[in-house]
């Protein structure tokens, strides 16, 4: 009786698949810039259709309004900046330290255009469609991920008590940093300011 081997190969994507990823990549693309140079309020759906070279009923086929678009556009490159944050983390550091270091990629990030900003992080705090939820749901659980892995991390290692409920406190870890993020984008008070509330709120925070 003969042996059976089994070859196990890794499926390319076909042509089809292939042109829809690159359709995509060129609205997005597009979006992005526009939404840079033009402000996301004065940009318009053909606006975006037009320097995509892509008909609008094309373009719907990948976000079903400005909204959606707008998140798209900034998931992948908010997942990146989440990752780099969370590579930057010196591990020496006390937690405090550490949990401050993290949220300083998304502090830079944020900065670079506070108005565009603060669009995106209405959208995010608001997904009233499906795909906007998806992408919002993977920003945040990435981002949970990374500050779980950060908690974890310090409990091996003696800097959080054993005990420590994880959920509860990275939910309140993301939450305290997201209400004062709220507050910096919407120019209530200033860099610094953000900066010292987050770590006193921390400090009362952690044990």
């Amino acid at each position: 009786m003969g042996s059976e081997t089994t070859t196990h190969e890794v499926r390319q994507p076909g042509l089809r698949e292939r042109k829809k990823q690159l359709r995509l990549q060129s609205i997005t693309h597009a979006a992005r810039q526009l939404f840079i140079r033009k402000g996301f309020s004065d940009t318009t759906i053909q606006d975006i259709a037009e320097a995509a070279d892509v008909g609008l009923g094309t373009l719907y086929l990948y976000a079903k309004s400005k909204e959606d678009l707008l998140v798209l556009v900034f998931r992948e490159n908010l997942l990146q900046m989440i990752e780099n944050a969370f590579d930057s983390i010196p591990e020496e550091l006390p937690f405090i330290d550490q949990v401050m270091a993290f949220f300083d990629g998304h502090i830079e990030y944020h900065k670079e255009d506070s108005v565009l900003a603060r669009t995106v992080l209405k959208e995010l705090s608001f997904p009233v469609s499906p795909q906007r939820r998806h992408d919002v749901d993977t920003i945040i659980n990435h981002t949970y991920a990374k500050l779980t892995q950060l908690v974890l991390r310090a409990i091996e290692v003696g800097k959080l008590p054993s005990d420590l409920y994880v959920g509860t406190a990275v939910a309140s870890i993301f939450g305290l940093y997201y209400h004062l993020l709220q507050g910096f984008l919407c120019e209530f008070f200033s860099e610094e300011e953000f900066r010292k509330n987050l770590r006193h709120a921390l400090a009362m925070l952690l044990p």
